[in-house]
């Protein structure tokens, strides 16, 4: 796994080209046995204590970017990274959320990967992160507000619910993993470029 993905991360560093691939299920991606989505979607799991998704998150932005009108790009927080407890990760998820629902999300998620990942703190106590978060333009009060209401519940359940559908289809077995449409697991290790990850996705929403 740590091989593929210092090969994936090579995305970063090809020149842009067009791509007219014929891709393969089984090679390029797997077909899951899975339900389809109703609606176009891609799903990146991650974590922001993973340092492989801080630096692929350029490749995930861009791919963002690139995604037709009416398709959703949905950031799925994991918690089951070794060395660190999952209600620890959780508190990540509940502050991406958060942070998503004030229009924060792109904000929330740079500066808690480069502060975990560049300042080297860990964050692990919710002291810590409520500060952060006031350094974001949360208040502690709005921050511990949100985190018993509704919609972050239910968020983070969404999330947690995700990684285990996933993980028992055998598609989620480490970080950053990529899924279009709920269907289709995209194999980043044999793409040679960004477009060709973009090209990738077009061809599998439209499947």
């Amino acid at each position: 796994m740590l091989n593929k993905l210092k090969y994936a991360l090579l995305l970063l560093c090809l020149p842009a080209a067009v791509w007219a691939a014929d891709f393969e299920d089984g090679k390029h991606y797997t077909t899951l046995n899975t339900e389809r989505s109703a609606q176009n979607q891609v799903t990146e799991f991650f974590s922001f204590y993973c340092p492989h998704c801080f630096r692929f998150e350029p490749v995930a932005i861009a791919l963002e970017n690139s995604l037709p009108k009416g398709t959703s790009f949905v950031k799925s927080h994991v918690n089951f990274l070794g060395g660190i407890s999952p209600q620890v990760q959780t508190n990540l998820s509940y502050a991406y959320i958060i942070g998503k629902q004030n229009g924060k999300a792109h904000q929330i998620a740079e500066r808690l990967f480069n502060t975990i990942h560049v300042q080297r703190e860990r964050l692990d106590s919710m002291a810590e992160l409520r500060k952060f978060m006031a350094a974001q333009g949360i208040s502690e009060l709005e921050f511990d507000a949100a985190l018993v209401s509704m919609p972050v519940l239910t968020a983070e359940k969404a999330m947690a619910d995700a990684q285990q559908k996933f993980s028992d289809a055998g598609a989620l077995t480490g970080v950053p993993t990529f899924i279009v449409n709920d269907k289709y697991k995209l194999n980043i290790s044999e793409l040679k470029s960004q477009d060709e990850l973009h090209e990738l996705v077009q061809y599998l929403l439209k499947k």
